[in-house]
């Protein structure tokens, strides 16, 4: 044996005993056990402390002072410990049901009388985008994650991990679903989750290797259309294999389930038209996707399609509309985002633009926005 590898195995046998002996002073803590003296609580985590700060990627040292702050009572130190913990291992169930017991104690895990109990997954999904719709994203992304590793076979749960951690931080929710991804493989809805939040981080080849992988064939329609609809939308953006692109959001169209919800599909389908010049199917593709989903990325998709064909009016209706809008609250992201600071900062110079009309007008209006797409 190598001195290191002596040296590594002491290391190890220090770390354990420390880890044992602070998770059996919690155990000894609760009421079933009695209290241990404070003096000997406060020394072991002196220790913890002075090893994390030796060893910032432990995550059980992390998880045990997560545990003793909460015991003592200090849920705001408790949370950071989590936090870190979360951030270093984003798959651990146990962490993830630790971190909702700091957050609410008695809450969505703990029966009436605080002891734990059988879940819901989609009761804790509810909670998820509550949380997200008040804009407390961290909580929100954390729950998504729990939701999914408590009912894994529920694959379309990652849709809302991605969208969760799309709007909360997208680098993050990226290298958090590429390393679930090294854990399970290719899943049909994680690839399309990667793939997504590369799509609204404008990593467009990217995106296009993680959605290609995912068509193969399924039984489930709602996945293969989303990951088709997907793939031909980032293409679109690149102005790239449009008559592909086409091809994909048509079958998309005839596979998704529910034709009165496609109208994100119909926006693909118009924007592939718009990059490929064909504006009278652009716009009647677009008109529909925004009679379906009137939030503000198909209506900027309507706007510029409208501007193309010389529309001025038209075009100017649907920015004023854009620039009075709010984030969507089921689906705000970095593309969202970006087509709203624009258009609201722009707005009065497209105003002055739009109503002079004429050609040059027109294209100088056209040249303020079309970075965006």
């Amino acid at each position: 044996m190598a001195q290191d590898d002596g040296v590594l195995m002491v290391e190890a046998d220090t770390d354990s005993e420390l880890f044992r002996r602070a998770a059996d002073l919690l155990l000894r803590q609760s009421p079933a056990f009695g209290d241990p003296a404070a003096s000997e609580l406060e020394a072991v985590r002196r220790e913890l402390e002075a090893y994390y700060r030796e060893h910032l990627d432990s995550v059980p040292a992390l998880r045990l002072l997560a545990e003793m702050a909460q015991r003592r009572g200090d849920r705001e130190e408790a949370r950071v410990f989590i936090g870190r913990a979360e951030a270093l291992d984003p798959w651990n169930l146990e962490i993830l049901i630790i971190s909702e017991s700091i957050h609410e104690p008695g809450g969505a895990l703990s029966g009436s009388g605080g002891e734990p109990q059988a879940v819901d997954p989609e009761k804790i999904l509810e909670r998820a985008m509550g949380f997200f719709r008040l804009g407390e994203l961290e909580r929100a992304y954390s729950l998504t994650r729990l939701a999914y590793l408590l009912a894994p076979s529920q694959g379309f749960f990652l849709l809302d991990v991605w969208a969760v951690g799309a709007a909360y931080d997208p680098k993050r929710a990226l290298q958090d679903l590429v390393r679930l991804h090294e854990q399970v493989g290719d899943m049909p809805y994680l690839l399309l989750a990667i793939g997504s939040v590369c799509n609204v981080m404008g990593l467009y080849p990217e995106a296009v290797a993680w959605l290609e992988r995912g068509l193969r064939p399924t039984e489930d329609p709602f996945v293969a259309a989303m990951l088709l609809n997907e793939l031909a939308y980032v293409q679109a953006k690149m102005g790239q294999h449009l008559d592909r692109c086409i091809q994909m959001a048509r079958h998309a169209l005839e596979i998704f389930p529910n034709a009165e919800a496609n109208g994100f599909i119909r926006d693909t389908l118009g924007v592939a038209y718009l990059k490929k010049g064909d504006l009278d199917k652009a716009v009647a593709n677009l008109r529909e996707a925004v009679a379906k989903d009137p939030t503000s990325i198909p209506r900027f998709h309507l706007a510029l399609a409208l501007l193309a064909r010389k529309d001025a009016a038209g075009a100017l209706g649907e920015l004023r509309l854009i620039a009075s809008a709010r984030p969507s609250l089921e689906s705000p992201h970095l593309e969202e985002m970006a087509i709203l600071e624009r258009v609201q900062k722009v707005m009065p110079k497209l105003d002055e633009l739009l109503n002079l009309g004429g050609g040059e007008n027109l294209a100088a209006a056209r040249e303020l926005l079309e970075d965006l797409i």
